[in-house]
């Protein structure tokens, strides 16, 4: 690629760490000649992902290479009580709920297309100096774990996990102790009439009226968000089925049509929709905005809303550990086999501790994690007494294993290849699945004094390149104690969600996904020091100096989609539905990317299967 005339300002020709990892993929970084690339250490990172032959073999299967099987397989003999294809949250989750119900003695394997456990609950370990700062890479939080389903607050029991606890891991007095607060930032490329770029304090935590009147927005805008975020009007008053009405139009139709608000209202919406949806209230369906958005409080939605003077809405993650929840995945991992984790089994051990992988697969366990294994077929066999699973292994041989039942965790966009009993109607739904395009940016930063000179901790920016940023968490867990001070080494998280507005929502997943997989790394880096440098730069931030490294997670299949939804009978109801002794669990089963729902349809899926 062209060397650009800003490239030397930026930063771009710095020797520093570069990682690039697709659906946890290491790449091979296209970087130019004058950056090395450095790709994390394999185990010791925690990050392993898929390989090029993973990916390989899971195109093959959505090409259809396996409708009709090889005529030689291997028989391995192994006879199972469960089989779970995928190791995700879900797919652990199944393998200890059907541990704990069925006893120790109960023999489960779980076959993994990637070579690492966990789906998108990844980690991501950044070395500066004597300073070690690990974040996620992925799924972030446990979020709302009062809310949790009754199956998902069980399983967060059984692991040891206390929430409660876990928010003893936070310093309580961090950002006061530093002036930092949930930010908002406005500049003059996005709204013109601001005059020079502002970060404005008590966005999500101050009332909505006493934030709007700090921002130097106009006054009709300022009134258009307060509209936006406080109104309890029905504006659907003269449907008889509201619900139904919110899923045949947009998100941004509603804003625009039936509360009669702009790009401004729309802008702000979006930080919600591409950050609970994945994509902008352009594509999404109203039904998001009445669950998660603004202003749909008087339809009968939560809505974001005053109440005596207090935020009835806040979205505060104090329930997660450094590196997201991958320590949840370590955790479920440590339970069902102990000896592949070490240390204590505890929420300090099992952070700190070190992922054996040789220790997964073994002959004399109960209970077996095989990794680099793509499930390419299953299906009854014995007049329905018993389930075949046939998978492809990376050398590219197909084997065959038994079992009594079988949890599929994989992506409803996965399962509708593997199971050839699925009814019509079964696979229509599965069909509907889509995911979204999403890149989780890591950037570690040698210090981080502009950033709370602005007074910033976490930085939501509408209309920008990222829908929202933020330092990392003041986390402590056991062994790990960073120094979180803003003359200290911090990473610097980005969360950018692919859009192309204005285009149908299956144009822009496709596009979006070919995006993700096709921009290079340099263009990436350049997009990243460019929008740091206009963001940070007049409080001082230098992309040349301050940045010494950097990770782009690209998540392709990120949030689940559906682009039109079936109010009367939803695409995830009909797609989980039992086929005999193959029951379908995961997050996509339960119609959102919530780890608790994870949790709660692996829960039902060995219930299912138990009943039997």
């Amino acid at each position: 690629m062209k060397r650009n005339r800003n490239d030397e300002r930026l930063g771009m020709f710095r020797n520093i760490s570069r990682r690039d990892f697709l659906q946890g993929t290491a790449l091979a970084l296209a970087a130019p000649s004058w950056a090395r690339a450095q790709s994390p250490s394999i185990p010791p990172s925690g990050f392993q992902g898929q390989d090029d032959a993973s990916t390989a073999r899971g195109h093959r299967v959505r090409d259809g290479i396996f409708r009709q099987l090889p005529s030689h397989v291997v028989d391995t003999g192994e006879s199972y009580d469960l089989v779970v294809v995928g190791a995700g949250l879900g797919g652990l989750a199944a393998a200890h709920v059907y541990k704990k119900e069925r006893g120790g003695n109960a023999r489960i394997l779980l076959l993994e297309n990637n070579a690492d456990f966990g789906g998108h609950a990844r980690r991501n370990t950044f070395k500066w100096n004597d300073t070690t700062l690990i974040v996620n890479g992925g799924t972030y939080d446990l979020e709302a774990p009062e809310e949790s389903p009754p199956e998902a607050r069980e399983i967060l029991t059984d692991l040891g996990i206390d929430t409660e606890r876990v928010q003893g891991f936070r310093d309580p007095d961090y950002r006061e102790r530093f002036g930092l607060d949930s930010t908002c930032f406005f500049g003059p490329d996005v709204f013109p009439e601001v005059t020079k770029k502002q970060f404005i304090q008590g966005f999500h935590t101050i009332g909505w009226e006493e934030f709007l009147a700090k921002t130097p927005l106009s006054e009709s805008n300022r009134a258009e968000l307060l509209t936006l975020y406080t109104t309890r009007k029905n504006y659907l008053a003269d449907e008889d089925e509201p619900e139904r009405a919110l899923a045949a139009m947009t998100w941004e139709s509603y804003i625009r049509d039936k509360m009669g608000l702009g790009d401004t209202a729309v802008r702000f919406s979006d930080i919600y929709a591409t950050d609970l949806g994945g994509l902008g209230c352009d594509a999404l369906p109203a039904t998001h905005g009445y669950s998660d958005g603004p202003g749909f409080f008087g339809v009968g939605g939560k809505g974001f809303y005053e109440e005596e003077g207090e935020l009835w809405y806040t979205y505060e993650p104090v329930y997660r550990f450094p590196d997201g929840n991958r320590s949840v995945a370590r955790q479920l991992v440590k339970k069902i086999l102990p000896d592949a984790i070490t240390g204590e089994d505890s929420m300090e051990g099992v952070f700190n501790g070190k992922v054996l992988y040789d220790r997964m697969d073994m002959a004399d366990s109960n209970v077996r994690l095989r990794l680099r294994s793509t499930v390419v077929r299953v299906e009854h066999i014995d007049g329905g007494s018993r389930v075949a699973v046939y998978y492809a292994t990376s050398d590219g041989e197909i084997r065959k294993v038994t079992a009594k039942s079988v949890v599929v965790n994989a992506w409803g966009t996965v399962a509708k290849h593997i199971v050839p009993e699925l009814s019509e109607g079964q696979r229509e739904a599965l069909e509907g699945y889509n995911h979204c395009s999403a890149l989780y940016i890591n950037v570690l930063l040698d210090q981080w004094k502009p950033i709370a000179d602005a007074g910033a901790f976490e930085m939501y920016t509408p209309g920008r390149y990222q829908t929202w940023m933020h330092v990392l968490d003041p986390l402590h867990v056991g062994a790990y104690q960073p120094e979180h001070r803003p003359d200290k080494p911090t990473v610097l998280s980005m969360f950018k969600y692919l859009r192309k507005p204005g285009l149908s929502i299956e144009e822009q997943l496709k596009l979006n996904r070919y995006e993700l997989e096709t921009k290079s790394f340099e263009e990436l880096e350049r997009e990243i020091r460019t929008e740091l440098e206009y963001v940070l730069g007049p409080w001082g931030f230098n992309p040349a100096e301050d940045i010494k490294a950097i990770t782009v997670n690209r998540w392709g299949h990120g949030y689940i989609v559906f682009p039109h939804p079936d109010v009367d009978s939803p695409h995830h109801i009909r797609g989980q539905r039992r086929v005999g002794r193959i029951s379908f669990a995961g997050a996509d089963a339960s119609g959102s990317p919530w780890t608790q729902g994870a949790f709660r349809e692996a829960h039902r899926a060995v219930h299912e299967q138990l009943a039997l």
